[in-house]
């Protein structure tokens, strides 16, 4: 097995946080810029795409600056377990969407 100093597993690990705190941070931001937009593209309401921005900036800042990061993960966790599920279970593109079904190959 491969053993990086302390020093260096210790930076990996605040790199990492800090990577995944811009990208949570910058798509919350989107959501709590542009309410009505956003609410378009994914499907819900102005106010939900409101509070799903600003659980997702609180669940950044929480993991970037290491203040209950735990709860933090936990609560981004939970967002991405419902835009999963509303991927599987209610697409907006895919199968359903006939531009994106493969064409057939008769003649």
């Amino acid at each position: 097995m491969f053993h990086l100093p302390p020093v260096l597993t210790d930076a990996s690990l605040l790199l990492l946080r800090l990577m995944i705190a811009a990208v949570f941070f910058s798509s919350g931001w989107s959501h709590a810029k542009d309410t009505a937009g956003r609410s378009q593209s994914i499907g819900m309401s102005q106010g939900f795409t409101l509070f799903l921005g600003i659980a997702e900036i609180a669940g950044s800042l929480g993991v970037g600056f290491g203040v209950l990061t735990q709860l933090a993960a936990l609560g981004l966790i939970l967002v991405m377990l419902g835009a999963i599920q509303k991927k599987i279970f209610a697409p907006t593109s895919g199968a359903e969407n006939p531009s994106c079904s493969p064409r057939s190959s008769s003649p």
